[in-house]
């Protein structure tokens, strides 16, 4: 793939002509004007990378972290990508690599559109993991019964 054309192919498919990248190889678009994505491309990886920060991480609680790294494990619930806590900025990150030797013009698109979805389903998630939970408090009336679930276990 020449990271360049392929940029530039893309920009004129979504109506923007002469897209290219800056010295850096990478470039940030914003689409629907809320959902920054930046595009890095890596010469000696052959790789392309597309993130995107997708919120706060300080206000996650180690529930909602928990909940983040589950669904980030092999992209199980992220549509291959992953899910990191970018410390010095403290935002969550969506990212996903992709090699370049699978990144025609037409998959670009694709590619894309998939990011996108994920960013969108992932912001508005974040944001519910973030809401605090309401707190139940357990009844002391005795009449009332646990019952165990087996959960995720083998029998």
């Amino acid at each position: 793939m020449e990271w360049t054309t392929t940029l530039e192919r893309f920009g004129s498919s979504i109506g923007i002509d002469h897209l290219v990248p800056d010295v850096d190889s990478s470039c940030s678009l914003l689409f629907d004007s809320q959902y920054e994505v930046t595009f890095i491309h890596d010469d000696e990886d052959h790789s392309l990378l597309m993130y995107c920060e997708i919120g706060s991480a300080s206000g996650l609680d180690k529930e909602a972290c928990l909940t983040l790294l589950k669904a980030s494990l092999l992209g199980a619930e992220t549509g291959g990508a992953a899910l990191s806590i970018h410390d010095r900025l403290d935002e969550v990150v969506l990212w996903k690599r992709y090699d370049e030797h699978t990144l025609s013009d037409e998959t670009m698109s694709l590619a894309v559109n998939d990011f996108l979805a994920q960013v969108v389903s992932w912001k508005k998630r974040l944001v519910e993991l973030a809401t605090p939970h309401e707190e139940t408090t357990a009844s002391s009336d005795s009449s009332n019964t646990y019952v165990m679930n087996n959960f995720g276990m083998f029998v």
